[in-house]
């Protein structure tokens, strides 16, 4: 797409809404920067490059903003306990993997994004682990005790027996 082509384009967000539109581009050299905006209101805001989702009828973006407003305030040294009320730790550090996520430190232990709640203190969800084998055509794809993490349902999935690792995890 050309620059000259972004300017009028109606700026919304991921979630659908429509936040304005473009009245402008800010660079650093020759590198397009900032996107610059108005809304309804007449009010100027910007958008990142690097938030830009998609450039078609519309440019389409995470709104910064609005996630901002959701997040807290991360603080280490919370208490961390299981669900049933046992006490883990205390939450020392949160460590950045390979794949991209953070992980939650407690005690010695690293626990997954997707099975921690954060709030006055921290609550670690043990994951849904498989109660019996998944097969498929006699192999063994997922064996029984094996939690149910993304990796292990994509693994299930690639396989065609996502529905049995979900079934025979209850």
């Amino acid at each position: 797409m050309k620059l000259s082509e972004i300017y009028g384009k109606e700026a919304v967000s991921r979630d659908g809404k429509h936040r304005g539109w473009v009245r402008g581009v800010l660079g650093n050299g020759s590198t397009p920067q900032f996107l610059q905006c108005f809304d309804g209101d007449e009010k100027e805001f910007d958008i990142d490059i690097k938030d830009v989702t998609y450039v078609g009828e519309k440019i389409v973006f995470d709104d910064r903003t609005e996630i901002k407003r959701g997040c807290r305030n991360m603080r280490l040294g919370l208490p961390a306990y299981d669900e049933a009320g046992k006490f883990l730790g205390h939450l020392s550090d949160l460590e950045s993997g390979k794949d991209g996520l953070f992980y939650y430190l407690i005690g010695k232990k690293k626990y997954r994004p997707e099975f921690v709640a954060v709030g006055d203190a921290v609550i670690v969800r043990a994951p849904r682990t498989l109660k019996e084998n998944v097969t498929s055509g006699g192999a063994v794809i997922l064996k029984k005790g094996t939690p149910l993490t993304p990796e292990a349902l994509k693994k299930a999935e690639e396989a065609g027996e996502y529905f049995q690792a979900q079934f025979k995890s209850i």
